[in-house]
């Protein structure tokens, strides 16, 4: 090796400044241009490429999302974006070359799935920032959500976010989405709604939606019971899965007959037998969204450190915190007193259902209905768990609700949602035992997404390079 490309790797090094090379050297600049590229043609010369694409998770405790016993000391390896080898130490093959991640102890988990999403922005559940989308992208993924269904939306807007991100132009989740909610003559939200006055408008609807590529349908609250019966079979013709929030002119078990695939809430009913079991006959499920409840309640605001977990802290602008601040700590009024004291009843009931359902096998879905006021993208859906806990399930059926469930309502579980070989490689490593505690799903180490180790760092908010948007408008009536 030459005294130049030498003092040059000292350089590198930190043991040689760089000022000196050129002075010592005494040459052009075309001269030292010569010796860099000599030099680092001679460092890549001497590199072995790698002997493996493969990424190895050691020494982990393995909680495959299907709701099993956990494994303990496992290995999972993952090689061209997929899950290859799962089981405990000794039985599985590590890959020559493999890049090994330890998780010390903790455990590793399928990548969560918020199945109820808006991605508009905004942090009142009303106003919209589209122009932050993605920061609300990096912030699912920095909290290990590598999967969302976005379940209601300006069509054009959530089409190219999902195209971007399929594409990898766009750091993002893998996204599902329903486009706009179809609604009855008086829509709740105009700017994303398709107003149906009859059965033939809501053919020209549906033929739209699903030529723009909608993964599912969402009815919403103006529909009549006649009108539900005809979106689901004329969605059916078309091969995509009606998911309703009904209002008060439907009953949950008519919206079941109709063949509805999902409640995008927890539907508030005392149920009886027979109806439970026409859900389960028809493989009905719901998305829980307990989390948007306990944001109408206030019962979060009691105490605002949670705030400064990280998963908050590092994702979200300082405006939104310090609005949302404003808005928990302002006097209330006696209409916003009596919102929150009735959905504090809302909230129990709502667990109680959620824990009904759930023990007589109707399968729960996660999802936040995030942003609302304390909601937030991410972080939503470690609340949700800790919700679902709360309710009575243990936390393996919890994180069940965020993977395996969570894909079956896509009909995507031969995809995704567990950690099964063949499965897309999606994972996330926590410090702590979930199983145990389901707050240990918020203590993350890393993340993969389809077999790549996430740069976390890169996901958190920055206020340097952020566009500094903010919340405008309403899409409420």
């Amino acid at each position: 090796m030459s005294d130049a490309v030498a003092r040059l790797n000292a350089a590198l090094e930190g043991r040689y400044t760089l000022d000196r090379f050129l002075v010592e050297g005494g040459r052009s600049m075309k001269a030292v241009t010569r010796t860099l590229a000599a030099a680092l043609a001679l460092a890549c010369a001497t590199c072995s490429a790698p002997s493996s694409t493969a990424i190895v998770v050691t020494n982990a405790l393995i909680i495959d999302g299907l709701g099993g016993p956990p494994i303990a000391d496992g290995v999972v390896v993952a090689d061209g974006g997929r899950i290859t080898g799962v089981g405990p130490a000794g039985s599985v093959t590590i890959p020559v070359g493999a890049q090994i991640i330890d998780a010390d102890g903790g455990a590793v988990m399928p990548g969560l799935a918020d199945m109820h999403v808006h991605m508009l922005g905004g942090w009142d559940g009303e106003g919209v920032d589209m122009l932050g989308y993605q920061r609300y992208l990096n912030a699912l993924l920095y909290s290990g959500v590598t999967t969302v269904l976005d379940i209601g939306s300006v069509l054009p807007f959530i089409q190219q976010i999902r195209a971007e991100v399929d594409a990898g132009r766009l750091a993002g989740p893998r996204i599902y989405m329903v486009g706009p909610l179809v609604d009855g003559p008086n829509p709740a939200w105009p700017p994303l709604t398709y107003s149906a006055h009859d059965a033939n408008t809501l053919r020209s609807f549906v033929a739209q939606l699903s030529a723009a590529g909608v993964d599912a349908i969402k009815g919403y609250v103006g529909l009549s019971e006649e009108m539900v019966d005809s979106l689901v079979r004329i969605a059916a013709d078309e091969s995509l899965p009606v998911i309703v929030h009904l209002g008060s002119s439907v009953s949950p078990p008519a919206a079941v007959r109709s063949g509805v695939r999902a409640f995008a809430h927890t539907p508030r009913r005392d149920w009886n037998d027979d109806e439970v079991a026409a859900m389960i006959g028809r493989g009905t499920a719901v998305i829980t969204t307990l989390a948007v409840i306990e944001s109408f309640s206030r019962r979060r605001f009691q105490d605002l450190a949670f705030l400064d977990h990280s998963l908050i802290a590092s994702t979200t602008p300082p405006w939104f915190l310090d609005d949302l601040r404003r808005f928990a700590s302002a006097e209330m009024s006696d209409r916003q007193v009596a919102i929150a004291t009735a959905n504090t009843v809302r909230l129990m009931e709502s667990m109680g259902t959620v824990k009904q359902l759930h023990d007589a096998g109707v399968p729960m879905v996660s999802g936040t209905d995030a942003p609302y006021p304390g909601v937030f993208q991410g972080e939503g859906v470690h609340r949700e768990l800790e919700l679902l806990v709360e309710a009575g399930l243990s936390p393996l059926e919890a994180i069940t609700a965020a993977t395996r469930n969570a894909a079956a309502l896509m009909g995507a579980e031969g995809e995704w949602g567990a950690i099964e070989p063949g499965l897309v490689a999606d994972l996330v490593i926590v410090r702590g035992n979930p199983a145990e505690n389901i707050a240990d799903t918020r203590n993350i180490i890393y993340v993969i997404q389809r077999g790549v180790l996430l740069d976390r760092d890169a996901l958190a908010f920055d206020l340097q390079t952020d566009l500094g948007s903010r919340t405008v408008g309403s899409v409420a009536n």
